[in-house]
Order: C-alpha cells, then sequence, then structure tokens
C-alpha cells in the first residue's frame, strides 16, 4: 500500500497539540503549571496585607477568583500559546521535510516516508494511535508520522491501512 498526502500547518499543530495532552510526561508538567499559580495566588494575601491596608477579605477574593479564572482557562490559553508558537516556528522557513507532500509506503523492512528533502525507514513502531482527524505512527516517544485520515476514501480503506501497518510492523 502507498499513500500520497499532504501535511498542513494545522496537522502539524493537530499532533503537537495531541503529544501535548496525552504524553504523561507532559500531562504531569501542564497539571502542575495548572494548579501551582492558583497555590501561590492563595497565598499571596498573607504577604500582602503586611504591605498595604487593603483587608485580608479583598485580596483572598480577588486571589480565588484569579485562581478559579486560572484553573478554567489555562487549558484554552496553553493551546492558543502552542499553536501561536509552532505557526512561528513553521513561518521562520525551517520545516524542510515536515509540511508538503509526502509518499508513505510500506516495503520489507517496514515503512518509508519519502518527501522531496529526505526519506526515512523505520522497522519497530512504538505505536499507533488514531485521533480525531489523523493517525498518528509513533516512532518514538516524540516523533511519529502523521497520517491524515482525510486521504482516506472510506473507512473500509482505513482499516485496511491500520490492519497492513499492524501485520507489517512490530510495535513495542
Amino acid at each position: 500500500m502507498n499513500l500520497e498526502y499532504q501535511i498542513t500547518k494545522q496537522d502539524y499543530i493537530d499532533f503537537n497539540i495531541y503529544h501535548m495532552t496525552h504524553s504523561v510526561t507532559m500531562k504531569r508538567s501542564l497539571f502542575i503549571q495548572r494548579f501551582i499559580f492558583p497555590i501561590i495566588f492563595l497565598i499571596l494575601p498573607i504577604f500582602l496585607i503586611k504591605i498595604t491596608d487593603i483587608p485580608l477579605w479583598y485580596w483572598f477574593s480577588v486571589c480565588i477568583i484569579s485562581s478559579v479564572l486560572w484553573i478554567v482557562f489555562y487549558p484554552k490559553f496553553l493551546k492558543r500559546s502552542v499553536k501561536k508558537r509552532i505557526s512561528k516556528i513553521l513561518e521562520e522557513g525551517k520545516t524542510t521535510g515536515i509540511l508538503g507532500d509526502h509518499n508513505f509506503s510500506f516495503t520489507e523492512e517496514g515503512v518509508v516516508d519519502k518527501t522531496k528533502f529526505s526519506e526515512t525507514k523505520y522497522n519497530l513502531i512504538e505505536k499507533v494511535v488514531e485521533a480525531e482527524a489523523h493517525i498518528f505512527i509513533y516512532v518514538s516517544a516524540v516523533m511519529a508520522y502523521i497520517i491524515p485520515i482525510r486521504i482516506f476514501g472510506s473507512v473500509d480503506e482505513k482499516s485496511e491501512f491500520l490492519n497492513i501497518l499492524n501485520k507489517t510492523l512490530k510495535v513495542r
């Protein structure tokens, strides 16, 4: 089976957001970021009442509201921030082989991904993940082939691809 498709900026952003929200290490880091600031906000009034004449209840009110807003909106803020950073990186032009046309095929050795700039081969994969709009074929903890589901003509064609993938490759 041979797949010819194009990786768009949005495909690459989607992969990074998926990885960020599903990686155990990233989830732990995001959890800490999401809840450390609110804890600091709740401790802050104790110090603020010593240097200001504003009552403690006021500082606690402000800090509790700030904490709740942070906890609620931090995930959306983070996703928007990641999209913006990745877009800037991609606009810098250092995306050789990431975006654009890809040719993904199966060989006796494993899988081959060809672009006009490179050719990569793998015979061992970490895992295969089917997300909402993509299939991610992880070859390491942080690197994956991005296969947009939109390239398949039907659900059967996608299932056939996944079956061939599972039969052809060794999953660690």
